[in-house]
C-alpha cells in the first residue's frame, strides 16, 4: 500500500510540474505574440491604403508564428506522431525540430504499452531541450533499447557537464520513470559528458 501511495504521488507530481511548464511556455511565447497580433489589426483597421495592406501583411507573419508556437506547446504535451506511429518517427520528429544536432540509435522491436512509450519519448525530448538550451553540446546522441523485460533509454550529449537533477525538467523526468517503478540516473561530472539514462519496465 505504500509502495502505490508513492507511485500515486510520482504521477500527480509529474503531472502538476508538466502543467506548470506549459503555463510557463504559454505567457513567454504566445500570449505576447496575441496580444502584438492584435495590436497590429488595430493599427491596420485605421490606416489606408499601401499602409494598411503592410500592417495585414504583418499580422499575417504573426498569425503563421502564433500558429508555430502553438504546434510547440501542443508538441511538448503529446506529439502527435508518438500516438500515431510510435517512438521511431515521434523521436524522428523531435531531432529535426532540435536546436541541436540528434543521433538516434534506436531499437525497439513491437511497440511498447503507451505509457512505457510516452516517459521514453519525454525523457529524450527533456534531454535534448536541456542540451540545446542550457549548455554549449554539438551533438546528442539518444539511443533506445528493449530486452530482458526493460525498454533502457540512454542519452548523451557532450556537453560541459554539471547537470542536477534536482532541476525541475530532470526531477519532473525522475517522477515519470519512478511512477512506472522504472530507473533513472544522471551522471553529468564537471567536464562532461552528461548521460542520462532511464530503465522502463517493458513486457
Amino acid at each position: 500500500m505504500e509502495e502505490l501511495s508513492v507511485t500515486r504521488a510520482a504521477v500527480v507530481a509529474a503531472v502538476r510540474e508538466e502543467r506548470r511548464r506549459i503555463e510557463r511556455d504559454l505567457p513567454d511565447g504566445v500570449q505576447q505574440r496575441l496580444v502584438a497580433l492584435g495590436v497590429l489589426i488595430g493599427r491596420a483597421r485605421r490606416a489606408d491604403g499601401d499602409r494598411a495592406a503592410e500592417l495585414l501583411a504583418q499580422a499575417h507573419q504573426e498569425t503563421q508564428e502564433v500558429l508555430q508556437d502553438l504546434r510547440d506547446v501542443a508538441w511538448r504535451v503529446y506529439p502527435a506522431a508518438l500516438d500515431a506511429g510510435g517512438l521511431q518517427p515521434a523521436l524522428a520528429a523531435l531531432a529535426e525540430r532540435a536546436g541541436v544536432r540528434v543521433e538516434l540509435d534506436l531499437a525497439v522491436g513491437t511497440r511498447p504499452e503507451v505509457d512505457v512509450e510516452a516517459v521514453a519519448y519525454f525523457v529524450v525530448s527533456e534531454a535534448v531541450t536541456n542540451a540545446a538550451k542550457h549548455a554549449a553540446a554539438s551533438v546528442v546522441g539518444g539511443r533506445v533499447r528493449r530486452g530482458a523485460g526493460w525498454l533502457v533509454v540512454r542519452v548523451e550529449d557532450d556537453d560541459a557537464g554539471g547537470a542536477s537533477v534536482s532541476g525541475a525538467g530532470l526531477s519532473g523526468l525522475a517522477r515519470r520513470v519512478a511512477a512506472l517503478d522504472g530507473r533513472f540516473t544522471v551522471d553529468s561530472p564537471v567536464g562532461g559528458p552528461t548521460v542520462v539514462t532511464a530503465e522502463l519496465p517493458c513486457a
